[in-house]
């Protein structure tokens, strides 16, 4: 049976208290493993992002309801209170950086990442064999950089957290180029992306108690015109679609990786009403919470 609730690991507080206040904690797959184990189950790190390096070996990576799975090693994107579990052979090399969202955040504006695309706030993987090129450049130049970033980590010179923010910035950099989203999409003014990031971090903050476009318009100071528009401009989809969005992802979370009865989940979610809930997650997915339990708990 799973869980009733999806565990929260804050790297500084329960693996390495010297990094509690730190915003970027890096180490070796094996001294983590050592610690957590090869076989992780289902967890969450609520305010951090992670990068996981595998250099060899098979590994299988949960990440919400996207399972990706690598036979000679890969690279793997977590976005920040992402629910997510992975197994990796004993022996298999490789490395972790787990990144602050507010460090995540100012990325994000120095990359104008809401301009182009939404990689970094979905998970991702890069796969050695199927994604990167077949001389293994691709893979070798990411490598290299994590080689580099290990080599900073334990050097005490002038300027190194200056050089180590810069080495996690390229690597991210890297891992969208090779992901094939380089290409800004669209171009969109500054106004509008600090305006739609607002409305993006007030959406994950109240999604659970507000689900009328109008509170988020009040928060803003702005009509529901303009905030439909900025969002299809940005994203392709309605403000309506991405708050619907965002409680049928949490709603797939509970289905997935806990036993809470779906009246639990409702209430969880905000809904008094549970029928009107299962109506909800009908009409958006095509199917009853009940049988979208069935093909994607988590055991």
């Amino acid at each position: 049976m799973t869980k009733e609730w999806i565990p929260n690991i804050n790297i500084g507080q329960d693996y390495d208290v010297a990094y509690q206040d730190a915003t970027i904690h890096f180490d070796v797959l094996g001294k983590m493993a050592d610690f957590f184990g090869r076989d992780m189950p289902m967890h969450l790190h609520a305010d951090y992002c992670q990068i996981h390096l595998i250099l060899s070996g098979k590994t299988l990576f949960n990440i919400d309801q996207n399972v990706f799975q690598t036979d000679s090693g890969g690279a793997f994107y977590t976005p920040p209170a992402t629910p997510h579990a992975f197994l990796t052979e004993p022996t298999a090399p490789g490395y972790v950086i787990t990144i602050h969202n507010t460090h995540l955040q100012k990325i994000l504006s120095e990359l104008n990442s809401y301009s182009n695309h939404n990689s970094l706030l979905m998970p991702f993987h890069l796969d050695r064999q199927k994604d990167l090129a077949p001389d293994n450049s691709h893979w070798n130049e990411l490598v290299n950089l994590f080689d580099m970033l290990k080599t900073e980590w334990h050097r005490d010179s002038l300027y190194k957290l200056d050089s180590i923010e810069a080495m996690v910035k390229l690597i991210m950099i890297t891992m969208l180029r090779l992901s094939g989203d380089e290409q800004p999409k669209k171009q969109h003014s500054q106004t509008e992306i600090l305006c739609f990031r607002r409305f993006s971090t007030l959406l994950e903050t109240h999604f659970l108690t507000a689900k009328h476009i109008s509170f988020y318009c009040h928060a803003l100071n702005i009509n529901e015109s303009r905030l439909n528009y900025l969002c299809k401009k940005i994203t392709g989809i309605s403000p309506k679609k991405m708050i619907n969005g965002r409680i049928l992802l949490e709603a797939k979370r509970l289905l997935s990786h806990t036993n809470k009865n779906t009246t639990e989940i409702a209430y969880t979610l905000g809904y008094l009403d549970p029928s009107y809930f299962s109506r909800f997650f009908v009409k958006n997915t095509g199917m009853s919470p009940t049988v979208f339990r069935q093909q994607h708990q988590i055991h």
